[in-house]
This record gives structure tokens, C-alpha cells and sequence, in this order.
């Protein structure tokens, strides 16, 4: 046996000598079951393997030995493991190159500080910069048109916003204010308006991404006792993996109540179900992803009304986390920013709607008017006596800007600021007039997707406000089209850790197992944003093969 290879506390022994394959493409490697089974009884006393534990396995983790075991079939490698999207929006990075051409011009013809060497340069002078900017675009350029509507909507001084935006993309400055640069955070504040229905005044926090969004969140909630040790979480699932384990760990000290979504539905959760799980005082934050991953579907608005009534009559101190990543890929979303503006975390990163999870650019939106500074205490201001005279007095999203930086460095705290303005070309590209139609193309292809996976395995996409970003497939529901109930019974007396290797090693095919995520054990999570319709087409007729041989 080859060397064991070690994902978290799990460990799976390559069957292959290192460097070569196994003997028998019929016989892939055996991967011991990574996310165990809890087997319950049903009505009928019969085991249903669909239910697992509430934690998650280490799927993540095991992603790349699947990727790696898919190159070593010697096929073409079809990965829809990751949600890397297969698009790469074009207008506002050649919009953030020609602004920073020009600030490099800009920057020159200021003069150098530096007798004799015109290496240097200085920080351009902001008188004028906007009209010598536009002089040299046509009037329909993106970063024009940028500029136009920030001064025209935003009611922003035009040499003020061109300046801060040169100034920023020079990195001529740390970031100042450290939250977010002035300009770009009421850009981020319209369009997180826009996309989720929210009417009220944001603070925005700009952060490395989604994932650190999360992490600050987690952090600062931490350090000021929001949950506090003992504490209920509860978490919609099936969630990103994350979600599930960050809480859990022991320095967080929190018990994880999972509110589960209906499987193969067209609303995400049944009439009742949110409210009569958040009722509970001692659950004092509750997590959601919405539009969600690995299921895509949004809340319904009735959904989203229980939660507001429950808030307003009996849950007022109810903390939600919101992470709407997804959210620009549903017509009409609506979130529940715009319902509880007070109680809610809002989360959001440009990783997957711009195709730029290379860039990192995400933020953190609190309203105004919060919760989560009312909940604050005098025990915990004194961590940060070094960032004002009044610490006590210092809002939750300024705890968090000083949290990113262990609160002693937060003077230099924030992200970095040409990062910022391609964040605020991100935001602009569906602000402006002309966001709707890519918008609407991009909704477009992903249904073609859908339909061009789902078509051959003879199942449909669940309904109701779906991103279409991933689908969730039902292994059972293939097996039982296919096979009928005989044929669902034989797949249920498999492992089902199976599909995803042998569809590694037999087809060259990565999907992620729906467990690792919380979800039902013979669901498989497709990425459709990550392959074109005829490669999840070639990937539906490996699922049918894989799925067949298991159930014949």
C-alpha cells in the first residue's frame, strides 16, 4: 500500500504505488467513507442513509485528491468541483487599467521629487483631474460612464471622486478612512441597496474577499460576547462548509442548531419552520446564506416576512449573519437586509458574479442604525483603549476594522485601496444603465446549463428563485427514473463515497459529495458556472454510468 495521505483526521491510503496507477482502471482506488453515516429507521424500521451527522465532513479538504485521481484517468478533466466560474468580466477591469494608465500619467506630469530623476513622481494635483480624465475617453467608455453616474446618483464633487480613485489606484496613501475609501464605500452602499432591496444607511467595511468578511465577522462577534460561551447558533443547511465548522470550535464555545432546508422543493424551507426554530432566546444568532450554496434556491418573501414579525413581536435581539454572495444571480432578490436592516451582518464578495475569486475583494455592510451596537458592553471596550479615548462608545463595525489588525496596528488597518476601486468598478458594472443586459445573459446560460446536466439524468431543477450557480443532484432520484425503487435500494446499499472516486477515476469527472456540505448522503453538488453546457453534458452521462453500475 502506498503512503497514507492525511485530510484533517481523516486518512485515506492511496491503493497505487506513488507516481503510478492502479493495475485495473475497473478497480479505483478504495477511499474508507469520509463523512459517516448516521443510519436511522424510517416508518418501516428500514435504515435511511440519507440522514449524517449535523457536522461536516472534510470534503474540502479531500477536493484535491479527487482532482488529482480525475488527471490521473488520462482523460479530459471535467471539473465541476469548485465554484470557480468559467467568466471573467471584462468592462471594469479594462475600466480599473485605463484608470490606473492614466494616474501613472497623471503621477508623471506632477513632476518628480527627486532632482534630475524622472523615475519619481508625485501625487497628481486634483484640480481639473476630472475633466483631464473624460478629455480622453470616448463617451461611452465604462470608466466615463463610471464617472458620470457617481457624480449624477451620488451627488459626488467630480474632481473629488477622480482624485480619491487616481490616489487610490497609485496606492498613493494608506487607506483612509481605514474602513473604506469615502467614494468607493457609497458605491458599495448603492449597490448592496440595489441588490438586496435594503432602503436604509450602510456602513461598509471593504475585506480580502469573502471569506475574510467571514472571519472578521466571526472574530469581532468572539471578542465582544455576541453569542457568548454556550450560546446557540443556528445555521441554514445544507451551507458551505465553513459555516459549519468556524462556530464549532472550541474557543467559540457554541452549540449549532442546523434549521434544514426541504430537498427537491421550490421554496427553501417549510411555512413555520425558521420562526419556530429562532423563537428559542438562547439561539442568539442565526447564519445564512442566501441565495444559498450548496442548495441555490433564495427565501421566499413569506419566508422572509415570518422572520420580521418574529423580530419585531418577540426576537428583537436576534443577530443575523447574511452572506448574499449569490444574490446578483436571482431576478428580483430580495434579502433580509431589506426586512431587519437593524439585527443583520450582511456579507458579500465579487469572487463569483465578476469571476474574480483571484482578486479577494469582499465586504462587511451593518446598518447605520444597529443591533449589534446596542448589544455591546462596557466589559468588553477596554480591548480597544488604544483606537479611541471612548472606547465604549466605539460602533461594532469600527470593533471589527480594529479587529482585523489585532486592534494594535489599526491605524493601518483596511483593504488595500486599488483593491478598493475594482471593487467599486465591480459594484458600477451593475449600477450603471448598461449592467442589466450582462446580467441578464449571464441568468440565461446558467439555465442553459441546468438543463443541459439535469436533461440526461431525467430529473428537474428544484423551481422557485434558484441562482442556477450549482445544482444539487439527487443520486436517488436519478436511480430511481433509471431503475425504480429496486434500483434506489441497491444504490442505498452502496457507500456512497464511491460516486465522486469512481466518477474521478473512471470519467475524469470532480464533483463534491452534498454530504461534505450538510445535505442529504447520495446528493452530489455540480458547479455550473465552472463548465460550459456540453462539458455538464459529458458530465450528466458519467453520472448515469456511475450511477447505473451501482444499481445493475
Amino acid at each position: 500500500m502506498g503512503r497514507p495521505v492525511r485530510f484533517n483526521s481523516c486518512v485515506l491510503h492511496q491503493t497505487w504505488t506513488e507516481g503510478r496507477p492502479p493495475s485495473s482502471a475497473a478497480d479505483p482506488p478504495s477511499f474508507p467513507p469520509l463523512c459517516p453515516l448516521v443510519v436511522r429507521g424510517d416508518r418501516d424500521g428500514r435504515p435511511d442513509r440519507r440522514h449524517r451527522p449535523a457536522r461536516a465532513g472534510p470534503w474540502p479538504a479531500a477536493q484535491p485528491a479527487l482532482t488529482a485521481q480525475a488527471r490521473r484517468s488520462g482523460l479530459p478533466v471535467l471539473d465541476a468541483g469548485r465554484g470557480q466560474p468559467n467568466w471573467i468580466a471584462t468592462a471594469p477591469r479594462a475600466a480599473f487599467f485605463r484608470l490606473g494608465t492614466f494616474a501613472v500619467e497623471e503621477a508623471v506630469a506632477a513632476g518628480s521629487p527627486v532632482a534630475g530623476d524622472p523615475y519619481w513622481g508625485r501625487t497628481p494635483a486634483a484640480e481639473g483631474i476630472a475633466d483631464r480624465l473624460v478629455a480622453g475617453l470616448d463617451p461611452a467608455d465604462f470608466l466615463r460612464a463610471a464617472v458620470d453616474w457617481v457624480v449624477a446618483e451620488l451627488g459626488a464633487d467630480p474632481d473629488e471622486l477622480v482624485s480619491e480613485w487616481v490616489r487610490a489606484i497609485l496606492g498613493d496613501g494608506y487607506p483612509s478612512p481605514t474602513r473604506m475609501l469615502r467614494h468607493c464605500e457609497s458605491v458599495m452602499e448603492r449597490y448592496l441597496q440595489e441588490v438586496t432591496g435594503a432602503r436604509v444607511p450602510l456602513r461598509v467595511f471593504g475585506t480580502e474577499g469573502g471569506a475574510a468578511a467571514m472571519a472578521y465577522t466571526f472574530r469581532s462577534l468572539k471578542e465582544n460576547g455576541i453569542p457568548g460561551p454556550g450560546d446557540k447558533v443556528a445555521i441554514a443547511a445544507p451551507v458551505f462548509t465553513p459555516y459549519l465548522q468556524i462556530p464549532a470550535l472550541a474557543d467559540f464555545g457554541l452549540d449549532i442548531v442546523e434549521v434544514r432546508a426541504a430537498p427537491n422543493a421550490a421554496y427553501r424551507f417549510e411555512p413555520g419552520q425558521l420562526t419556530a426554530a429562532l423563537r428559542d432566546p438562547a439561539i442568539k444568532a442565526f447564519m445564512v446564506i442566501n441565495p444559498g450554496n450548496p442548495d441555490t434556491r433564495a427565501m421566499r418573501p413569506e419566508r422572509l416576512a415570518e422572520i420580521a414579525a418574529l423580530v419585531a413581536t418577540e426576537r428583537p435581539d436576534l443577530v443575523v449573519v447574511a452572506d448574499t454572495v449569490y444574490a446578483t444571480f436571482v431576478e428580483g432578490f430580495r434579502g433580509l437586509l431589506a426586512e431587519i436592516p437593524r439585527n443583520v451582518i450582511c456579507l458579500h464578495s465579487f469572487s463569483k458574479n465578476a469571476g474574480a475569486t483571484g482578486n479577494r475583494l469582499g465586504f462587511v455592510a451593518l446598518a447605520a442604525d444597529s443591533l449589534l451596537d446596542d448589544l455591546l458592553t462596557p466589559a468588553t471596550a477596554a480591548r480597544y483603549e488604544s483606537v479611541t479615548a471612548d472606547p465604549a462608545a466605539l460602533p461594532f463595525v469600527a470593533r471589527m476594522v480594529a479587529d482585523s489588525r489585532e486592534v494594535a496596528l489599526h491605524n493601518i488597518a483596511g483593504l488595500a485601496t486599488p483593491d478598493q476601486v475594482q471593487m467599486a468598478f465591480f459594484a458600477l458594472s451593475h449600477l450603471l444603465p448598461s449592467g442589466a443586459a450582462p446580467t441578464a445573459s449571464l441568468r440565461e446560460e446558467l439555465a442553459a446549463r441546468a438543463a443541459a446536466l439535469l436533461g440526461p439524468l431525467g430529473v428537474d431543477a428544484p423551481g422557485g428563485q434558484d441562482t442556477l450557480y450549482y445544482a444539487l443532484v439527487d443520486l436517488e432520484a436519478v436511480a430511481r427514473v433509471r431503475h425504480g425503487e429496486a434500483g434506489v435500494a441497491r444504490l442505498r446499499a452502496q457507500d456512497p463515497t464511491r460516486v465522486p472516486v469512481r466518477l474521478a477515476h473512471d470519467h475524469g469527472v470532480v464533483v463534491l459529495p452534498g454530504a461534505g456540505f450538510g445535505a442529504p448522503t447520495w446528493d452530489v453538488r455540480v458547479c455550473l458556472a465552472a463548465l460550459p453546457a456540453d462539458a455538464l453534458h459529458r458530465v450528466a452521462e458519467s453520472l448515469t454510468q456511475v450511477v447505473d453500475a451501482l444499481t445493475t
